[in-house]
């Protein structure tokens, strides 16, 4: 249940943006506008709709990012207290419980960033900058979440569900997107680019909760 609304959220999003740029209030297009324009009353006549839909998915993520956790650290702690087992593989266990563990944290935090985006959206950020705060918290968490978690996935001896190159992948890809985000290249804009650190995200959350699905049915 929760995989399947947290798909749709995706399917949903396409639709907004596609809605927003061809009927919306004012012209929008990614080369000019940053995401969150999607939730201002100058594109939408119901920017509430979007507010919506990133609380209501922040929600959802939640108990998919603390599977992707247990399906890391599945057989790790028998392994940690095996003392038959050799001091490379128990240490190489603790490390992976380490990654997993911040990576934990860092998707948490950007759960908390994606429910606050919707909650202070770009009409309602206050005196205090909250959209523009939040908006960092969940690019920022989704980013470094990613790292740590590819990195589990990728050095991790027992294969789990999810591919190394798909772990490979969620190391270099989104780390690149949100470095190029804080040193954009003079010819292009800090809105593709904030876009783009979306699209890098959707590249491994949408396949692994695929995956999840995938496991959940075969069971």
């Amino acid at each position: 249940m929760y995989l399947c609304k947290f798909i749709n959220f995706f399917t949903w999003t396409s639709y907004w943006v596609s809605n927003r740029i061809f009927f919306g209030p004012e012209s929008y297009n990614i080369i000019d506008n940053y995401i969150s324009d999607l939730g201002s009353i100058r594109y939408t006549p119901a920017p509430f709709v979007l507010d919506a839909i990133t609380m209501t998915t922040a929600c959802f993520l939640l108990p998919v990012f603390f599977y992707i956790t247990k399906i890391i650290v599945s057989d790790t702690k028998n392994i940690i207290f095996n003392s038959n087992k050799s001091i490379f593989k128990r240490i190489l266990c603790i490390y992976i419980d380490l990654h997993a563990f911040f990576g934990l944290l860092s998707l948490l935090s950007g759960v908390v960033g994606l429910f606050g985006i919707g909650l202070f959206s770009e009409d309602r950020t206050t005196e205090l900058g909250l959209h523009y705060t939040f908006s960092i918290i969940v690019f920022v968490g989704l980013a470094f979440g990613a790292l740590f978690n590819g990195i589990a996935i990728l050095v991790k001896l027992k294969k789990t569900m999810f591919p190394r190159l798909l772990g490979l992948y969620m190391m270099v890809g989104p780390f690149t997107a949100s470095i190029l985000f804080l040193f954009p290249p003079n010819s292009v804009t800090r809105p593709f680019l904030e876009w783009m650190m979306l699209l890098a995200a959707f590249l491994w959350l949408i396949p692994e909760s695929l995956l999840i699905l995938k496991n959940f049915k075969s069971d």
